[in-house]
This record gives C-alpha cells, structure tokens and sequence, in this order.
C-alpha cells in the first residue's frame, strides 16, 4: 500500500515550466501583494517549516512571479502553474489561491527531504524543466516573505509599521535586525515588536531587548499610572495571556488569534478585546463575553472622550466600525489590523505597504 500511495502521489505531481510559455500570457513583471499574503497565510496554518515555506515562495516566483495567472503552458493555472490534466484539482480549485497553496506545501511536505534545499524542495513538487531557478529566486522570494509579515500601523504619536523586517517609525528607522514581523506597539517611551520566532522584543533607550517569549499574534502594550507596562497577547497555545512579569493566562487554550486590543481606564481596570473565531470577545473583571460576529481580523478599541468605546476590525479587507451592527467605512481594502484614535479616525495598511488614514 506504501508503494501503491507513492506513485499516485508522484503521478499527481504534474510537471512546470519557468513561467508560461504561450505567447498570450501575460506574466506582470511584480508579485501581487494578496498572493503572497493568502501564500503564507496558508503556510502558516498548516505549521510548515522555513524551508518549506521559502520553497512555496520561490515556485510562486518562478512560476507566475507570484500572480494568480488564468492562463500558462498548456492547462497550467494560478500561483503555481498547476495543471487539472496532472490531478492538482479542477481549475476553478486551483484558481482559488487557498487551495493551490494548500496542495503545494501538502506536496512539499511529503517529498521534503534534509539534503533539499527550499530551490530543490521546489523543483520536486513542480518537476520543472529548469530546477536551477527556484534557488535562483531566493533573494526576490526572501524579500516577499518579509513584505507578508509585515502588519497593520501603530499610530502612537507617530505612525510605527515593520517593513522589510524592522521598525520604522515616520520614515526613521528603529531597528536594523530585519526580525520583527507583524505590527508594532508603543506605551510610553517603549516601543514593542515580536519576531517570528515568537519572540517579544522592546526597545528603550536606543537599545532592543527581548521581554517575553512564545507568544502567536503581535503584542498589545499598555502604560500603568506608575510608568511601567503590561503586555498583552495570544500565546502560542491560543490562550489570552498578561504579563505579570511572566504570562498570567486570562482565557482558556484555543480560545483566540491574532492581536488583543485593551482599553484602560481612568480607574485602573481595563477591558480586553479579542478575536475568538468570527466572535467578538470582550474580557472584563476576568468574565468572557460576546459582543459581535463576523470578524475575519483582530479587533481595535478606543476609549472616547465621552467615556464611550469605539470598535473597529477588517472585514473581507474593508475597515468596518460596530454600531448596533458592522456598519462599513468605505470601499478601501487593507491588511492586518487598523489603528483608531480618540478623535473618530482610523488608520490603516494596504497591501501594499501604504498608511492611508479614514475619517
């Protein structure tokens, strides 16, 4: 049955070439932010390694420039030129680019072997006749890794966003790792980012340092009247979690993604926010509550003047503010999460790396 298995997984994987060759198709000659975002989105669910998450990277490269072609050599489609005539899915499949990821690194994880490296890793699930060129892209599918973790603003006196790997903060550059990933925050004289190793790393006094481990989204920080800070994330586990100095859980595992969102009071309680599914969940007095549905993004919560909370969150990319309902905020699409002020504006990250403001 082991040998059986093998060759029909190997009689699925159809052959590729470096980039289609029919005339008629046109390859841009730049990577489409989306792609590489829904690319690693994917990767990163199915817990694949670096390595095989840079060799998806450097077959979409290669294969498309990282596009959602509808056109390529013979039936070839999508990302990365997969073919319905090779068993990779009907066409309509391998156009949703979800899919045509999943089927990639499933492939890759299969024939992955230690003595491949993420170019040859690539060349054995699309079989191309040009091998040498996946490994030849790994510079241009490095940088594209960098731009899908880069994540929403932090607008704190300023507008802080990682790019390319570091901080950045109105064009000066905070940092010169190129670890950070995701959004940054900022209390205080402190500015904070995580790496991708889950690592929590804040800045003071000209100086990076890391302050806390493990965690899976980016981190929410939080001035206490004393001048020290509280952090907030979702741990690797999924639980909600506070520094206290180590991580006080304040949710059961599995319970949510992405990045909390808290609000502190004048009287030193804060409220919680987070993303539980498609739920809406807000903490406060340590008791979980559902407040809304529908999300797709980690919410932001912004304490009004007139002691009111303003909501806001992503929805098939379009910023949407909580009223009795999502009420949407224009036709703009962005990435990641959003940042609000007080004063009713929003601000918020293209796929493109840009910092638009609403409102």
């Amino acid at each position: 049955m082991l040998r059986l298995a093998l060759v029909i997984l190997l009689l699925t994987a159809g052959t590729a070439h470096a980039l289609p060759v029919k005339l008629s198709c046109r390859v841009p000659g730049v990577h489409d932010a989306d792609v590489i975002r829904v690319v690693h989105a994917v990767g990163l669910s199915r817990g694949v390694s670096d390595k095989v998450m840079l060799a998806g990277f450097e077959a979409g490269w290669v294969e498309s420039h990282m596009n959602n072609l509808d056109c390529g050599d013979a039936d070839s489609l999508g990302v990365f030129q997969q073919r319905p005539s090779m068993g990779w899915g009907a066409p309509e499949q391998i156009m949703d680019v979800s899919y045509a990821a999943g089927r990639f690194f499933e492939y890759a994880v299969r024939v992955d072997r230690p003595d491949l490296s993420a170019g040859r890793l690539a060349d054995a699930v699309q079989r191309s006749c040009c091998p040498e060129r996946y490994d030849q892209a790994e510079a241009r599918a490095g940088a594209m890794l960098r731009q899908a973790w880069q994540g929403g603003p932090e607008v704190a006196g300023g507008v802080y966003v990682v790019q390319d790997g570091d901080v950045w903060a109105d064009g000066a550059r905070l940092s010169t790792s190129g670890v950070f990933v995701g959004r940054p925050a900022v209390a205080g004289r402190f500015v904070f980012a995580r790496t991708a190793r889950g690592e929590v790393m804040a800045l003071a006094d000209g100086a990076w340092r890391p302050v806390a481990s493990g965690v899976a989204g980016d981190p929410e920080a939080v001035a206490r009247p004393d001048g020290t800070v509280d952090l907030y994330a979702v741990l690797a586990d999924g639980s909600v979690a506070r520094t206290s100095p180590g991580w006080q859980p304040l949710s059961p595992p599995g319970f949510a993604t992405g990045k909390p969102s808290v609000i502190a009071y004048p009287d030193g309680s804060v409220a919680v926010y987070v993303r539980s599914g498609n739920k809406l969940m807000a903490s406060a007095a340590g008791t979980w509550r559902e407040i809304a549905q529908g999300l797709d993004a980690s919410p932001e919560a912004v304490l009004r003047p007139d002691g009111t909370v303003g909501i806001y969150t992503l929805i098939d990319g379009r910023l949407n503010r909580l009223t009795s309902t999502w009420e949407p905020l224009g036709e703009g699409r962005f990435i990641d999460t959003v940042s609000a002020q007080v004063d009713g504006t929003v601000y918020a990250r293209t796929a493109e790396g840009k910092v638009l403001k609403v409102g």
